[in-house]
């Protein structure tokens, strides 16, 4: 019972982290308004704050994984977070953007010591009974931290300052960071830090092109490259009097179902067959679009894109059993993830001045299909895939 109850405080404990990883990106996107004041001079080069971490990722995601299997997941986990924490407290004096943009790429790396570490110590820790829900529920970590620093996170910033409000950002990660090592050395938790000697020969022979490495990386950049791109375009093409409300369903209802439909379903199929469904459903939501309505639309497909969320996190726990090939394989979403998102938005924005809501909806669920067509090929690949 015991060890049971110190497995679900460290699960607990790493979606924190995950959450604290994306405050790394909402504390500047919900924020820029507030940035530009403090730089104004530097217009909308201010965006570059965000999306320097993104560059990051999408440059070194598979190495960062290589490196975290050699050094080991728990002190990388940990060097991050206290790392990510001095830096969001450095930020939090706001000093030249030259300064500030040095901070945003150093803390670009520790968020991915975080992203690729924490996940694939909550497989290892999880039973398999319970580690597809483990993965749906870190698969919530960058909806819910957006939705925490929202809600919470702006009435804050305007009691505190936008200063405040990184400095308890950055006290957070160091916190979770002594709770990780704290939770590590307790009797019990040899899991947790593995056979270092194994784990950096293991890490020698893992194989970036394997398939069952690839094929979550592959998923995840179809779902990036779109959802981000969609949650900032749909609402913005609905009446002025529905922006909010939708903006919000699109996102709790992609939440509700990764946490709760997701699991469900893996009772009875995998994750890699509920991702492809969950494509093709998508593909077809955004075809018929026009005839649903926008607003209906929208909140269909992301409940449906909630299945993809937390499918692919699932997926790489279920296709690979060790945990250097787990590790490459959030490192590889890692990187996949954050091209997604520098490439998705500027080329469905082009597709919409240039043609129109409908054209982009039609593009959209062609991606869709495509990805569906590329995942089962992949999937034919991988024998005994389940």
């Amino acid at each position: 019972m015991a060890h049971r109850l110190r497995t679900i405080c460290l699960v607990i404990v790493l979606w924190t982290a995950g959450l604290l990883a994306g405050g790394q990106f909402a504390k500047i996107s919900l924020f820029l308004p507030e940035l530009n004041g403090i730089y104004p001079h530097y217009g909308s080069h201010t965006a570059w704050l965000l999306t320097l971490v993104s560059i990051v990722g999408a440059l070194f995601g598979g190495v960062s994984a290589g490196i975290a299997n050699r050094l080991g997941l728990r002190p990388v986990l940990v060097f991050s977070l206290v790392a990510g924490g001095i830096f969001s407290l450095w930020q939090a004096s706001f000093p030249s953007f030259g300064i500030m943009a040095v901070a945003r790429v150093l803390e670009g790396v520790t968020h991915l010591g975080i992203v690729v570490t924490a996940p694939a110590i909550m497989a290892q820790v999880s039973s398999d009974r319970w580690r597809g829900a483990t993965m749906a529920l870190w698969g919530t970590f960058f909806g819910v931290s957006f939705a925490i620093f929202a809600w919470f996170g702006i009435p804050l910033s305007s009691q505190m300052g936008v200063g405040g409000l990184f400095q308890l950002h950055g006290v957070g990660m160091i916190i979770v960071a002594v709770i990780v090592v704290v939770l590590s050395l307790r009797p019990g938790s040899s899991r947790v830090q593995g056979d270092r000697d194994e784990e950096h020969e293991a890490s020698l022979r893992v194989p970036m092109g394997d398939a069952r490495v690839l094929w979550p990386a592959l998923g995840w950049l179809f779902y990036t490259s779109l959802y981000l791109s969609l949650l900032t375009i749909l609402p913005a093409n609905l009446p002025e009097a529905l922006r909010a409300e939708v903006t919000t369903a699109m996102s709790l209802v992609g939440i509700a179902t990764g946490l709760i439909l997701f699991p469900l379903l893996l009772l009875r199929m995998a994750a890699t067959r509920i991702v492809i469904g969950a494509f093709g459903l998508a593909a077809l939501i955004s075809f018929v679009g026009p005839a649903l309505g926008l607003a209906m639309m929208a909140v269909v497909l992301f409940a449906i894109l909630g299945l993809v969320q937390s499918g692919t996190f699932a997926a790489v726990a279920q296709l690979n059993n060790s945990m250097p090939m787990r590790t490459m394989g959030f490192g590889l979403m890692a990187q996949t993830g954050n091209m997604g998102n520098l490439l998705g938005t500027p080329i469905l924005l082009a597709v919409l001045d240039q043609f129109g809501v409908n054209t982009l909806l039609m593009a959209v669920a062609a991606l869709y299909g495509l990805g569906v067509i590329c995942l089962y090929l992949l999937g034919r690949g991988i024998r005994n895939a389940p």
